[in-house]
């Protein structure tokens, strides 16, 4: 692993710490359980948070991706998610595991090609469009009627859909943003 010390500035880390501290104390985590929306809106700010704290700093093994992607994925599949909603110890696991992945991303990505990059973006936007038609449709097993011990009803499953809308919107046009930025330049 390389370090960029160049960009190793406290600088860097403010925005990705702020954004982890937002979604890391009792109150949010304590409405995570009443708001599906906001359990998932916590999921990608995790995974963001972990991944702006190495991206661009350390320069890694594209390989990393891979176990980060494993990571995010398993807590996304209906049973591991509701479990984690619904249960303390599970949430922690989440939370942590979450921002290695992020972390992981971020060291992996270093070593990337723009195209690659771009690649690894279109990807999760395909697979993140693809589970929030999971949530508009109102599937069953995100909710308290397949799993009883899970705080979500159905209903809230459209709003959940609708944040993750507007995350990717945002992560898209800032993308776009920051490529134009670059061709520009």
């Amino acid at each position: 692993m390389e370090i960029d010390k160049k960009k190793l500035k406290v600088t860097h880390f403010i925005f990705p710490l702020v954004l982890l501290i937002i979604f890391l104390n009792p109150v949010v985590e304590s409405y995570e359980t009443l708001y599906q929306w906001l359990f998932m809106l916590a999921h990608y700010s995790l995974f963001i948070g972990g991944l702006l704290l190495t991206y661009r700093l350390i320069k890694g093994t594209p390989f990393l991706i891979i176990p980060s992607g494993i990571v995010a994925v398993f807590w996304h599949l209906p049973l591991y998610f509701n479990l984690a909603a619904a249960f303390l110890s599970y949430r922690i696991l989440n939370d942590i595991t979450l921002i290695l992945a992020g972390i992981l991303a971020g060291i992996g990505s270093g070593k990337l090609s723009l195209l690659q990059k771009f690649s690894l973006i279109i990807l999760w936007m395909t697979a993140d469009t693809a589970y929030s038609i999971v949530f508009l449709l109102e599937n069953p097993a995100y909710s308290n009627i397949v799993y009883h011990f899970s705080p979500y009803t159905p209903s809230q499953e459209i709003n959940t859909a609708i944040v993750m809308w507007i995350i990717m919107s945002i992560i898209i046009a800032y993308i776009a943003g920051k490529f134009l930025k670059e061709l520009l330049s």
